[in-house]
């Protein structure tokens, strides 16, 4: 076994949780070591090869120091902090916590039902929540559509609903006309049906998994193209919460399924971008926006959940209300831009290994 010090006068040592299925997470540990400005060793490890009777895990040790990385791979006794970068069962967790202590981070990887019913416990939060509810009968579906008009349709669990896989949008137009948004491999498409049962008919057999209904909400476009704001919160190295990311985003068609994003702007942006909408007020929505990230952070602490790395899906309409959409317990730091995301974990890290 290869000894790793970890005395609290030298550099700190941490474990990342990475997963076999996502080797674009497992890089992602490399960049947030090249980004990070200070020596540290980060050990990348699967969950699988967590060895708890003997407190120790099989992984590759990262050691950075004075800029230079080195790597060892190895054996090594089990770090005082684990990141959590990919999902695993809560009672793994606990059995982990139960060695370290409450010194594992991004411990409740939630479904998209979970933390809704999280906020929507949130007084404060509610009036920010799209209409929502568990798909748990075909009537349901028809019901919201004729309420709505518009609504997606989204698989529960995270690992299926990622990227818009697995996404429906549902529109009810003039007449019995339904016409539906969804991606397929790369491409987005869509199918228009004349009637609510032929819809239903190769609707049904999509919607295995477990679903939920949710309230689609038009926001604001660009040049007739769909937009979102993309907001990033992580604890730093002093333990506490702060915004990493505040972007607007514009989709590359005219609807929130989508593959990929046309373009990102700075919330400064907002006025110029939208200048005869006189509910965009840029201020007060970027005061708003980052109040109601912090209050979703706060909420998930409130649960007792430890958390630190969040990506928030959020939304403007016309009327200048904002709306949350998703809320991104395993998110991937944006590339392209200046994401602070991308080394918070680590600083967030570093200070709970030397406290």
């Amino acid at each position: 076994m290869i000894i790793i010090n970890q005395n609290k006068d030298t550099n700190p040592v941490i474990g990342i949780c990475v997963s076999k299925l996502k080797p674009v997470f497992q890089r992602l540990v490399e960049k947030r070591l090249e980004r990070y400005a200070n020596d540290i060793t980060v050990i990348k490890f699967y969950i699988d090869d967590l060895d708890f009777k003997n407190r120790k895990i099989k992984g590759i040790a990262l050691k950075k120091r004075k800029e230079k990385i080195h790597e060892i791979q190895g054996v090594f006794p089990l770090p005082s902090v684990i990141y959590l970068q990919c999902h695993v069962e809560p009672k793994i967790v606990r059995k982990i916590e139960g060695l370290i202590g409450r010194n594992v981070f991004n411990n409740f990887i939630f479904d998209k039902w979970e933390y809704w019913e999280i906020l929507r416990k949130d007084d404060a939060l509610r009036p920010y929540l799209p209409y929502t509810q568990k798909l748990e009968h075909k009537t349901i579906l028809q019901h919201l559509l004729y309420a709505y008009k518009d609504i997606f349709l989204k698989p529960v669990d995270h690992r299926h609903g990622h990227g818009s896989r697995g996404v429906f949008r549902v529109k009810r137009k003039e007449g019995l006309l339904i016409e539906v948004t969804y991606r397929e491999k790369e491409s987005i498409q869509r199918k228009s049906f004349e009637s609510y049962e032929k819809f239903q008919d190769w609707i049904s057999p999509k919607l295995s998994k477990t679903y939920i209904v949710q309230q689609s909400i038009q926001t604001i476009t660009c040049y007739q193209k769909a937009t979102d704001i993309r907001l990033n919160m992580n604890k730093n190295s002093q333990g506490q919460w702060e915004v990493s990311l505040l972007l607007l985003r514009v989709a590359s068609n005219d609807s929130h399924i989508t593959q990929k994003v046309l373009t990102a702007q700075p919330i400064k942006n907002l006025t110029k971008m939208f200048p005869s909408n006189k509910n965009i007020d840029k201020v007060s929505i970027e005061e708003t926006l980052v109040n109601i990230g912090f209050k979703i952070c706060h909420s998930l602490d409130k649960c007792g959940h430890h958390m630190a790395d969040l990506g928030i899906d959020l939304g403007i309409d016309e009327n200048g209300h904002i709306w949350i959409f998703e809320v991104n317990s395993l998110p991937h730091p944006l590339k392209g831009v200046l994401d602070h995301s991308l080394t918070r974990p680590i600083e967030y890290s570093a200070y709970l290994a030397l406290e």
